[in-house]
């Protein structure tokens, strides 16, 4: 009998807060004119957006790119926080200087006025405004993933059914979340802890909303980087990590690996370099013989994580903002086996 196929895992689905992620509304601009944002975006939007040959200038506000089919202007805006009716103006502002004949705006949640004049803005005029909702989702301990939903303006209703609207919604309602294990109660309330305490010291690193996960993620600097700490029960150690992921991976943590020692010494901790995976590389530091039951020893974990948090940031937060994947060359491979030297074998006997 044939060998089943193994199921691919399953990883656990978390919805993340947009503005604990991206720490600053360039850092949210500049993801989005990377090429597999741009791919994503055009997805949603309906519009094949071609790459821009030269990186845009976050600092902006705004990109102004090309749709690939037609040669015409689309200018893409950013708002990290949620968009109000107020912030129309500057992009107006924008929309015209450029003469943009498609301007999609991008945010977290729009708000109801916001929502009604994109609306109008779109039905009566000739450029394209479309408003997109920007989710994200984290897949398991590491993996990312962002949607974009179109939310106003442009929005295509073909498919609804007028009849529809008037029938009345028997669907059921949104079931209540499951009640929390004890584990992860435990878990929020030693992140809620070490929230509260960077909040007192006036951490470099915002912290976010407590997870009843074992690892609580920080921004830094751009996309792509993360700063996590963990609580590792199986091996009674906690870890604080830089996390690396997408594309760039690799030729960043090579970039950063050319500075250990720089870095070490900065640090003044011994860190560990994992650049094994082709998407998601770390640097990290780890702290054995952890008992999370005792909590009378919660205070010095959580000493323990603020202090690493803000000697990773205070590190790696410019190094990473300069970090180029196109300047790092990587090693020639290995030569092909018919280049090497061959032996003979010894005979027997």
């Amino acid at each position: 009998m044939p060998k089943r196929a193994a199921k691919p895992k399953l990883g656990r689905l978390e919805k993340l807060d947009p503005t604990d992620y991206w720490q600053t509304q360039a850092d949210f601009q500049q993801w989005l004119t990377e090429a597999e944002t741009l791919d994503l975006l055009g997805e949603a939007a309906g519009l094949s957006i071609a790459h821009p040959e030269n990186d845009p200038l976050p600092e902006l506000g705004y990109a102004l790119l090309t749709e690939a089919d037609t040669g015409a202007l689309v200018l893409v805006a950013a708002h990290r926080s949620g968009a109000e009716l107020s912030d129309l103006g500057q992009l107006l502002a924008w929309a015209a200087a450029e003469n943009a004949a498609t301007v999609l705006w991008v945010a977290p949640d729009f708000s109801a006025p916001a929502a009604l004049t994109f609306d109008w803005l779109n039905q009566s005029s000739e450029v394209m405004f479309l408003g997109l909702t920007v989710e994200l989702w984290r897949i398991g301990k590491t993996a990312m993933a962002a949607n974009f939903i179109p939310t106003c303006g442009a929005v295509d209703d073909s498919e609804v059914d007028p009849e529809a609207e008037n029938v009345e919604d028997d669907s059921p309602s949104e079931p209540e979340p499951e009640p929390l294990t004890p584990l992860q109660q435990q878990n929020l309330e030693f992140w809620s802890g070490l929230c509260d305490r960077m909040d007192r010291q006036g951490s470099l690193v915002k912290p976010g909303s407590p997870t009843p996960e074992a690892t609580m993620g920080f921004a830094i600097a751009r996309a792509g980087f993360r700063l996590n700490t963990i609580l590792d029960r199986d091996h009674g150690s906690l870890y604080t990590e830089l996390l690396l992921s997408g594309i760039d991976a690799q030729p960043h943590f090579h970039l950063l690996a050319e500075e250990r020692e720089a870095i070490a010494n900065e640090m003044g901790l011994p860190l560990i370099w994992d650049g094994t995976g082709d998407q998601a590389c770390m640097v990290a530091c780890t702290l054995a013989e952890v008992n999370l039951d005792d909590r009378d020893r919660w205070p010095d974990y959580q000493a323990w994580f603020c202090d690493c948090l803000e000697r990773f940031y205070e590190a790696f937060f410019d190094r990473i903002k300069h970090l180029d994947a196109n300047g790092y060359q990587p090693l020639p491979k290995r030569a092909a086996m018919t280049d090497t030297l061959v032996l003979p074998a010894r005979p027997r006997g």
